[in-house]
């Protein structure tokens, strides 16, 4: 069965068809981190990899990143384990529970991940969707006005481990700054990089002023207009890039579980205006 990319009817995202992501080769590898790079959201349907293969999978964006934590639901330093499964009371995963703001995974870190691959094996039967925005085109549609006065600004982000929600987090966590707008390498393309859950202060304005603007841009990013809400189903897996979409998690029953291993993808350079 011949591999294809079909774009989904959604402002980004492909789905990559006939495609065993056990076994890639170099052509295949290509051919699919173009399709991340030009649609900047890949879905695949229907793969059952180990956690090896899903390792071995992700290395076709890059290097693969440490989770902070390693769970006994993997046992392994490179497969970050999302889920509420709980022993003891205690969560097994990481990010466990109800829904999660708009973010850019590691945008408080110096060298923010190039993207991630994640892959679902229980879900709810209701809600925990993922929600991937366009921040290309989130950005190519601001205003002119509103893209002069972000030229070349940097913005502070900060985040603390676990929180969902930005009045979760705490002063102390960790911070980076970045520019409100990034260019990817290698399209050139601009990328709007602010959002709700992390971005904490637009530098070079007063809190009232940067608290106005921050609002505004994350308001415009999360236009329905720019977002493809994935409904998961078991074995799907779905890469992101993570330089150019923020992502979010609809709410669900704590009653029913979820378990998702992700990859990391690793970038080798911060953030370029």
């Amino acid at each position: 069965m011949p591999i294809t990319v079909k774009p989904l009817d959604a402002p980004l995202g492909a789905e990559i068809s006939g495609l065993d992501a056990r076994n890639i080769t170099p052509e295949d590898s290509k051919m699919i981190f173009d399709a991340f790079l030009k649609y900047h959201v890949l879905v695949l349907h229907d793969q059952h990899l180990s956690d090896a293969e899903l390792v071995e999978f992700g290395k076709c964006f890059g290097t693969i990143e440490k989770s902070r934590i390693v769970s006994k639901l993997s046992g392994r330093d490179d497969i970050m384990v999302i889920s509420n499964i709980r022993e003891d009371g205690k969560p097994l995963g990481q990010l466990p529970d109800g829904e999660m703001s708009f973010h850019f995974d590691r945008i408080h870190q110096a060298k923010p991940c190039r993207g991630a691959a994640l892959l679902a094996l229980e879900i709810p039967k209701e809600g925990g969707d993922t929600l991937f925005s366009n921040m290309v085109l989130a950005y190519e549609t601001l205003p002119e006005a509103t893209k002069a006065k972000i030229a070349g600004r940097t913005a502070l982000n900060t985040f603390t481990y676990g929180s969902t929600a930005p009045d979760q987090k705490a002063e102390a966590g960790p911070q980076c700054e970045h520019p409100v707008a990034r260019t990817i390498p290698e399209t050139g393309k601009k990328s709007l990089y602010v959002c709700r859950l992390m971005t904490e202060q637009i530098n070079g304005l007063d809190g009232q002023e940067s608290r106005k603007l921050i609002d505004e841009l994350c308001d415009h990013a999360e236009n329905p207009k720019f977002i493809y809400a994935h409904k998961w189903k078991v074995g799907d897996i779905i890469v992101w890039d993570n330089r150019c979409t923020q992502h979010a998690r609809t709410d669900f029953s704590e009653t029913e579980r979820r378990l998702m291993k992700r990859v990391t993808i690793g970038d080798d350079r911060p953030p370029i205006q």
